[in-house]
């Protein structure tokens, strides 16, 4: 079969390169292109091949018309995530997210917008 005839195919897939994950590292600008490319509202923001939070969409795109398109993406991060080994204690979940809200806290830098935000309920 010729490659112009499998392109033709009714029922084959689009053909979309893969995209690069987002990272801690990523700017706001990468976010906001990433997020037009996939079309999705939110997207994981990976380190090390693990899942360390998610951002999303509106706060994304709100940053990059204001101006902040090379800020971090940690510092847009909607939701962190805590890793937690199966069968932590209580004590252990508590280290965990007081471990990853630390992290969180010391390597984000503030943006103009994002205290603008009604809060995660």
């Amino acid at each position: 079969m010729t490659a112009s005839r499998m392109d033709s195919d009714p029922i084959a897939q689009e053909r979309v390169p893969a995209l690069q994950p987002l990272t801690p590292a990523s700017t706001v600008g990468e976010a906001a292109a990433y997020l037009r490319q996939t079309g999705d509202p939110v997207a994981v923001v990976m380190r090390r091949g693990c899942p360390v939070g998610l951002v999303s969409s509106e706060p994304v795109l709100e940053a990059v018309r204001s101006g902040d398109s090379d800020a971090l993406v940690l510092s847009m991060m909607d939701y962190v995530a805590v890793p937690v080994p199966p069968g932590a204690d209580a004590d252990q979940v508590l280290r965990a997210f007081n471990r990853a809200a630390w992290d969180w806290l010391r390597s984000t830098e503030p943006v103009t917008h994002r205290h603008r935000r009604a809060p995660v309920r």
